[in-house]
Order: structure tokens, then sequence, then C-alpha cells
């Protein structure tokens, strides 16, 4: 059943940068945009690569190994192009909410 778990202190998440955390069986990229918390699971669908090794342009974080980029807002993939072996790439999100310092995730 879903609940909200900790995940990593407010001040240890610097505005614009990439902060991976594990919950459960999950790694999960926290990333600080505009003063908001986002949280999306840490791996491209294309290939598996971890997303922390990409770049934040924006709102999007491009995938380091083939630069598939992804709105952190919403995990839908923003480039177009063919997709042969995928109908629609998409990464998990989840809800964040910051308690008395604290970030926590909705998994």
């Amino acid at each position: 059943m879903p609940d909200w778990v900790f995940a990593i202190k407010e001040e240890d998440l610097k505005e614009g940068k990439i902060k991976v955390v594990k919950t459960g069986d999950k790694k999960i990229a926290m990333i600080k945009k505009d003063s908001e918390v986002y949280a999306l699971v840490n791996e491209c669908p294309h290939e598996g690569c971890p997303l922390k090794n990409g770049t934040l342009e924006d709102y999007v974080l491009k995938c380091g190994c083939h630069n598939w980029g992804f709105d952190i807002r919403t995990g839908e993939n923003v480039d177009t192009g063919e997709y042969i072996d995928m109908e629609d790439p998409k990464v998990e999100v989840f809800k964040t909410r910051v308690e008395d310092g604290n970030i926590e995730i909705y998994v």
C-alpha cells in the first residue's frame, strides 16, 4: 500500500542538482527546480542508464547515454522521433512533500 516515506533532508538537495535515494527496491532521482522538489525513477526506459548521469535543461532531464529527454514534472518523453522498440517511453514519477525539513516521497 502506498505511503509517504523519508527520502532526504531538504538542506541536502541543492537547486538544480540531482541526488539519488533508495527506497524499497527503487532508486529515485531527486531534483529541486525553482524551489519545487521532483522525484522520478533513476533509470531511462531505453536501456536502463542512470538518469543521474544526465543533464538538467530547464524541466527536462536528458539521459547521459543516448540523450533522451524526460519532463521531470510528468515523466513524459519530450523528444520527437520514432521509437521502434517502445510505444510510450516514460519514467515513473512520484509525489513529494516537505515536512519539518525532510523531503518525503509517496511510494
